[in-house]
């Protein structure tokens, strides 16, 4: 963060430094909530958006500081080549995580919280046992949900009671124009469907 925070900054450095600090709630909330799904435009449109504001921001970056209105950390002056070089060549792919994460999920899922209508629909599910040393090891599936960010916790107990087959199950959900979340799934084990686990 060497490029951003430094004792008497001007008022340019601190307005993007400012704005980097609006976007950092978007990942934290992301590490506590995984129920989330947008839909597939949101996602697309998020994509270019946040190319677009990444680009915007390094050529807004890049112009303070050779116009002398950005001034890093006195230790960066003292840096490698080396080190300088990974620290800009980073800055361009942590800004678009910020961007995509909070424009695609972040965003959308609080809508979605506050503005979203509940409902009930039906999906198959299968019940996944991870092998990692994870916070989340036994899991539901619903099959109509394909999102590497999504993922719905059971206990051990609950996973050991399941059928090793696809089930029908209940998804409460909340809903809205850019996604929607499972609040819960209520698995219908007399509804099961033949169906093999592949973990």
């Amino acid at each position: 963060m060497e490029l951003l925070w430094v004792k008497g900054s001007t008022k340019y450095q601190k307005i993007l430094s400012a704005t980097l600090c609006l976007l950092t709630p978007g990942p934290l909330f992301l590490m506590f909530t995984h129920n989330f799904v947008n839909e597939p435009k949101v996602s697309t449109l998020s994509f270019y958006i946040s190319l677009v504001l990444t680009a915007f921001f390094m050529f807004m970056l890049a112009y303070f500081y050779a116009m002398k209105l950005w001034k890093p950390e006195p230790a960066w002056y003292q840096d490698s080549k080396f080190k300088k070089a990974s620290l800009i060549l980073f800055m361009p792919v942590f800004l678009f995580f910020l961007f995509w994460i909070n424009l695609s999920i972040s965003v959308p899922q609080l809508f979605t919280l506050l503005f979203g209508d509940e409902m009930v629909v039906q999906d198959e599910v299968i019940k996944v046992k991870r092998s990692a040393r994870k916070s989340c090891d036994y899991r539901l599936v619903p099959q109509s949900i394909n999102t590497r960010f999504f993922h719905y916790c059971i206990s051990p107990s609950f996973y050991n009671q399941l059928p090793a087959t696809k089930m029908k199950a209940e998804l409460i959900i909340k809903q809205s124009g850019l996604g929607y979340i499972v609040k819960d799934i209520k698995p219908l084990p007399k509804a099961s469907i033949n169906g093999v686990i592949h973990d």
